[in-house]
This record gives C-alpha cells, sequence and structure tokens, in this order.
C-alpha cells in the first residue's frame, strides 16, 4: 500500500490531476488496467451532467486520444426511454497504474477487478479529490446537506470513509440504508457541516455542479 502512496507522491502529475482522479474513482469513474504496469481511465456521464464531463475532459485531454463521444440508448426496464450520456477515456498510462493497484482488487470468485476503497484513502482525500467525489458522486439533498453516492461500496467501506470525512474535515456525517435488500449504504454530510464544506471544495467546483453543495450558480 505504501509502496504505491509513494509512487503516487512522486509522479510527475499535477496535484488537480490527482485530486481529480482520486475523486472520480471514489465516485462514477473506472480504472482498467493493462499490460506493462499501465491503465487507463474511463469518464461517463448523462445528458444532464455533459458540461461536467467536458470540465472533466479539459483537465484529462492530454492523456486522452479522441474527444468526448456521444452515446445513444434505450432501457426496456423503463419502457424503452432513450437516454444520451457522453463518455470519454484515457489512453494506456504508466501514471494511473498506482492508482489501479490502489483502487482494484481482483476477487477469486470471479476473476475480475472490483473498485475498493484503499486503506490509504485519508492521505489522498485532499480538498480537491474531495471536492471531485462530490461532484462526481454526490446527490442534491433538499432539506440540506448533501448525499454521496456509495452503493458501490460494501458497509466497511462506507463507515471507513464516513470516519475520514469526520476526522480529517470535521464533518458530521451519517450512514443511510438506500436498499435495505440489496445494500446501498451511502454518507449523508449534514447541513450544519456546509460552513465548513463549502469553503474547503469552492475554489475546485464546475459551476453547473454548485447546486449539490448546495450553493446557487454564480
Amino acid at each position: 500500500m505504501k509502496k504505491y502512496l509513494d509512487m503516487i507522491n512522486l509522479l510527475n502529475l499535477s496535484q488537480i490531476h490527482k485530486d481529480l482522479i482520486v475523486g472520480v474513482l471514489l465516485g462514477d469513474g473506472h480504472i482498467i488496467p493493462g499490460s506493462n504496469l499501465n491503465a487507463k481511465i474511463k469518464f461517463d456521464q448523462g445528458l444532464d451532467n455533459k458540461d461536467y464531463l467536458y470540465f472533466l475532459y479539459e483537465i484529462m485531454k492530454s492523456f486522452c486520444l479522441s474527444e468526448p463521444k456521444e452515446r445513444i440508448y434505450t432501457d426496456e426496464r423503463y419502457k424503452g426511454t432513450i437516454y444520451y450520456s457522453y463518455n470519454f477515456s484515457t489512453k494506456q498510462c504508466s501514471a494511473f497504474y498506482p492508482f489501479s493497484e490502489l483502487f482494484l482488487d481482483k476477487t477469486e470468485k470471479t476473476g475480475k477487478y472490483i473498485k475498493i476503497v484503499p486503506e490509504c484513502i485519508e492521505e489522498l482525500l485532499t480538498p480537491g479529490a474531495l471536492a471531485f467525489w462530490l461532484m462526481d458522486d454526490g446527490q442534491h439533498v433538499e432539506r440540506g446537506g448533501v448525499t454521496l453516492c456509495t452503493d458501490n461500496f460494501t458497509y466497511d467501506e462506507v463507515q471507513f470513509l464516513k470516519s475520514v470525512l469526520e476526522k480529517k474535515y470535521k464533518l458530521i456525517c451519517t450512514i443511510h440504508n438506500k436498499n435495505i435488500k440489496k445494500g446501498y449504504y451511502r454518507i449523508y454530510i449534514s447541513a450544519k457541516s456546509l460552513p465548513i464544506l463549502q469553503p474547503l471544495v469552492f475554489k475546485y467546483f464546475h459551476p453547473s455542479m454548485l447546486y449539490k453543495i448546495q450553493i446557487k450558480n454564480l
């Protein structure tokens, strides 16, 4: 674990790139290991978040071979409703390799990789990384505060993330089970913590995402 954290600290990557990668890997991003100690990262957002997707692309485009693409698909679960999404991928890059080692685990049962929360997440979760996580996976809550949709992580991992937010940033957090049968656990950051959270992450936010932290688009 320390080996890969040290590799990230020594990488010739700007802090904004490191923050973005950590934030989106806690959120909706996917990292795919390649051969020869390489990896690539895939980004995908729906039509409503198109501007945010292009914001990510502008930061990452030096690692990409092509611009974002539109995807149109139907979901038969919802009477064939048509959806639009936008996505792009980086090229295979050695700089992403240590992130894949920290955020992926190959299961013995299926032989496939699953995304995990690395043990060193406290060191990686800078204010910038927290901002990208909130933009990527945060959900506006009408009564105030913000929910992090950590559905794909285990309960223990969600507990761990909650403890990091509480310890490192003094945020008031609770865990909610969104789906009892499937065990979708989410972190709710209390509205009482917004005076801490907003100034911490504001400068990293794309305007289209400010509503997620209860700030009107300026």
